[in-house]
């Protein structure tokens, strides 16, 4: 059957670019960078237009150099100090000498500084007036009310620089509840958990509909290794579990082969018949490498199972 498939890319009005495929089959959907969005053709315009959206784009581009190279760099390694800082908080905390060091370390901060502070001040309090001597009162506030979560969370030596790189720094990490970040996490493994779910979904849609379409020849293999769980391993499977994805038989069967001597011709070496969770390993890396998302997919297969039953 002849069809066209369209897969869209982009968005907003004059924004959307479109890759369109036309075929003898939906074979075509799986060439290598046939989904992919085409180039947006500009209009002529004037060398001097052009010379200025040239150099708008190189500016654009030097500001991220410079954002990775001094602002993002500069900013991760003040994350990574204030890391150091929190794992020396931990060793005076369990110090047995504690006590003398915060005594201490309270007298130093009176010399220099010429202030009065407590004797009951925490250590962190302590240590970073004595670090941060510089910064402003609210960002010292910032980095001892870091330094305390953190405490308060248990977070062992070493383990803060992840958690503020994980929550782009400390006024984030600060302002958003680990109650929500862990939420958030939870949310986010949940989409991609139904988006590979939605994607081997599709891909079994697709071959099924490919499997049906005038035009396809049968093969006779006798070369098939049966993946599948054998009758003696299902026996040893308790009931519930059987409705596992590993004890269940696929659909499909996957063919090796090697390119032969002549264009289109090809030497069959092996089949594999696969149990599903295998198959949908392999269905979804195909799925991953059309250059479409599922939303797009889902278009083209409503639209082909839609027009197999007219």
């Amino acid at each position: 059957m002849s069809e066209i498939v369209t897969f869209g890319s982009g968005s907003g009005s004059g924004a959307v670019a479109e890759a369109t495929v036309r075929s003898a089959g939906l074979s075509n959907i799986f060439q290598r960078g046939a989904n992919f969005g085409l180039a947006m053709k500009t209009p002529n315009k004037s060398p001097e237009v052009i010379d200025a959206l040239q150099e708008v784009n190189q500016l654009a581009r030097e500001y991220e150099t410079l954002k990775i190279d001094v602002f993002n760099r500069a900013e991760r390694a003040s994350w990574v100090f204030l890391s150091n800082v929190y794992d020396y908080v931990l060793r005076i905390n369990r110090s047995v000498r504690k006590r003398q060091i915060k005594s201490d370390l309270l007298e130093m901060v009176k010399m220099r500084d010429r202030i009065s502070l407590t004797s009951a001040s925490e250590t962190e309090v302590l240590v970073v007036r004595y670090v941060f001597s510089d910064l402003t009162r609210q960002s010292r506030y910032n980095y001892v009310t870091a330094i305390q979560k953190a405490l308060a969370m248990d977070v062992k030596q070493g383990e803060l620089l992840p958690l503020l790189e994980q929550n782009r720094g400390v006024t984030y990490w600060l302002n958003s509840g680990s109650e929500g970040v862990d939420a958030k996490k939870v949310a986010v493994r949940e989409q991609r958990k139904t988006q590979r779910t939605d994607s081997v979904s599709l891909m079994r849609r697709l071959f099924d509909l490919m499997a049906s379409s005038q035009g396809l020849s049968s093969i006779n293999a006798t070369q098939v290794a049966d993946w599948t769980p054998s009758a003696r391993e299902l026996a040893n499977v308790k009931e519930m579990n059987k409705d596992s994805p590993k004890y269940q038989a696929g659909e499909f069967v996957f063919f090796v082969a090697k390119p032969g001597a002549r264009p289109d011709e090809y030497t069959l070496i092996q089949g594999f018949s696969a149990a599903r969770d295998f198959e949908d390993q392999l269905l979804l890396q195909i799925a991953a490498r059309l250059g479409a998302n599922n939303e797009q997919l889902q278009a083209v297969v409503s639209e082909f199972e839609a027009s197999m039953q007219n």
